[in-house]
């Protein structure tokens, strides 16, 4: 699915994109690339990065969000009240980045491939800081490579301290609305800040106590490309909830669990214990890694 950010014209108000939510007000782009700060009615609901609306000024120049237009790809994690909870929407691309530090988490890339394929986005895998790659996390970056390269995702490898060393993620940027996302401290907004030096973004160190990740992203935000694509720079997380999805979007998120899934005996089977299921087969016989089994079972059970 290609990225489309472009703005359609509406016959009543003025078209806008919301190129950030500020909490208590939100900051918007115009059709024609003026940034306006703006409140919402409030039966709009919540409003997000990438959110197509329309808007209008009062008498006293105050600008004021009056419509939410059709939304697609909408990526969104569990609140504390179990529901979906939007993050940026009408998005094409989910790019998780990783890192040696802090260390890979496989388990992490496989939910947000879950929350992809929920929203019918591409997943890619950015395999960030290779200078900081030594002979055990090497190997753990090849595994990496290969594991989601077979299953038929993008992979790439990249170091903003390299000349050129980003040419593969800009690739990938292509005719895409990306949102980066991952664990706080892998370098998602050193990649944007050597690939946008137009904009002022602020890159943080890794907390040398615990060697894991500083926010130093707060806001999602979403920054135009040519060719009608975008990018959006999310804050890091270290945990990404999937509780409100159920066992069918979590299987639809294990691409060749779904797949091994459709040639078992029961339908409802749930490929833990079942005689003639295929997945465990596949498991057996090598077709499906035991890492994404386990990740499968522990989201299934958990979520």
């Amino acid at each position: 699915m290609s990225g489309d950010s472009s703005i359609p014209q509406s016959s009543t108000d003025k078209p806008a994109r919301v190129i950030a939510n500020l909490g208590t007000e939100l900051l918007i782009q115009t059709d024609c690339g003026k940034k306006l700060n703006a409140s919402a009615k409030k039966n709009l609901g919540l409003l997000v990065t990438g959110d197509l609306v329309t808007w209008q000024t009062d008498g006293y120049g105050n600008t004021r969000v009056t419509e939410s237009l059709k939304r697609t790809g909408t990526l969104a994690r569990t609140d504390r009240r179990g529901k979906a909870k939007p993050i940026a929407t009408n998005v094409s691309q989910v790019i998780v980045v990783t890192a040696p530090r802090p260390p890979f988490d496989t388990l992490l890339i496989d939910r947000y491939c879950v929350a992809a394929a929920e929203i019918g986005a591409e997943i890619a895998v950015v395999i960030n800081k290779t200078d900081l790659l030594n002979s055990e996390s090497g190997n753990a970056a090849d595994s990496i490579e290969q594991l989601y390269g077979k299953l038929g995702y993008k992979v790439a490898r990249c170091c903003v301290k390299q000349t050129g060393g980003l040419a593969a993620v800009a690739k990938l940027l292509d005719e895409q609305v990306s949102i980066l996302v991952g664990q706080s401290g892998v370098g998602k907004s050193s990649i944007l800040k050597n690939l946008m030096p137009q904009h002022d973004i602020k890159t943080g160190d890794l907390s040398d106590n615990s060697g894991l990740g500083r926010h130093t992203t707060t806001v999602t935000n979403w920054y135009p490309l040519p060719n009608n694509g975008a990018i959006i720079d999310s804050p890091g997380v270290r945990l990404f909830s999937l509780e409100h999805l159920d066992s069918v979007n979590i299987q639809a998120g294990f691409r060749e669990i779904a797949d091994h899934a459709t040639r078992c005996k029961f339908n409802n089977c749930t490929h833990q214990h079942e005689p003639e299921c295929a997945v465990l087969t596949a498991l057996t016989n090598g077709a499906i890694h035991p890492d994404r089994y386990e990740h499968f079972l522990q989201l299934l059970n958990s979520e």
